[in-house]
């Protein structure tokens, strides 16, 4: 073996028992002080930990789940039955009567519009108002505006005739014919006493070129309201092109 390899040899072997050595002696070292340590150390006092009223802690909230909804209150003015429909209902038949027997166009008239009134109302002060204004809002021509106000009624009073009937304006006013003639069906089916609705439903089917549909539905108008001078006009109307298509 050459000089260098005996002289590593004897290096890595030194260091071997080196390394072991001092192991050994840091092993004893540290024994010896820790045992001298608890000898000259006391022991350290107890801990004791103080009693607070600290209120114990609520469970984390559930992530992942949505609050159940509060329900939409509704409004409390709004009338769908009881004694007040009641009596405008015994109301509505004595006016119905009355416009049966009428012995003149005026009191004809007269009593027509107070039915008319009737129609209208919804039994909330609000409702009314915002007939008022999507009336208003569509005679002077600002359908986006009448659009809002029919919606919110509809959305809280679908049963009334009369706000369908005005929303069948609205999508005539837009040239929507085939909504326009759904939503008057839907007012004469949720009041098919009302001869407003009957006569502009009619005057639709006659304008569609079902001139016999709206015939009856004249008749059925005149039925109700015998002096109502729209239905009567248009029935001569129709008598007079079925003659000359007869002719």
């Amino acid at each position: 073996m050459s000089l260098n390899g005996r002289f590593l040899h004897y290096d890595s072997q030194m260091m071997k028992s080196r390394r072991a050595y001092i192991i050994s002696l840091s092993g004893a070292l540290l024994l010896c002080s820790m045992h001298a340590y608890a000898q000259v150390q006391p022991m350290p006092p107890a801990i004791t930990i103080p009693q607070t009223n600290k209120p114990a802690e609520q469970p984390a909230p559930q992530t992942g789940t949505v609050p159940a909804a509060k329900p939409k209150p509704q409004n409390p003015t709004v009338e769908t039955s009881g004694p007040l429909s009641e009596m405008r209902a015994k109301q509505q038949e004595e006016l119905f009567t009355s416009l049966r027997k009428a012995s003149s166009p005026e009191k004809s008239h007269a009593i027509a519009s107070r039915l008319r009134q009737s129609f209208v109302r919804t039994g909330s002060d609000s409702l009314d108002l915002m007939l008022r204004w999507a009336e208003t809002a569509l005679n002077q021509s600002r359908e986006a505006e009448a659009q809002d106000f029919i919606d919110e009624v509809i959305a809280q009073r679908p049963d009334l005739a009369s706000v369908w009937l005005l929303r069948g304006r609205l999508h005539l006013r837009q040239n929507k014919l085939s909504a326009a003639l759904s939503d008057i069906k839907q007012a004469m089916i949720l009041e098919p006493r009302n001869f407003d609705v009957l006569i502009n439903y009619a005057t639709l089917l006659r304008e569609t070129g079902n001139s016999k549909a709206a015939l009856r539905l004249y008749q059925q108008a005149l039925s109700i309201y015998p002096m109502m001078k729209e239905a009567q006009d248009e029935m001569l109307r129709i008598t007079e092109e079925t003659s000359d298509i007869a002719l």
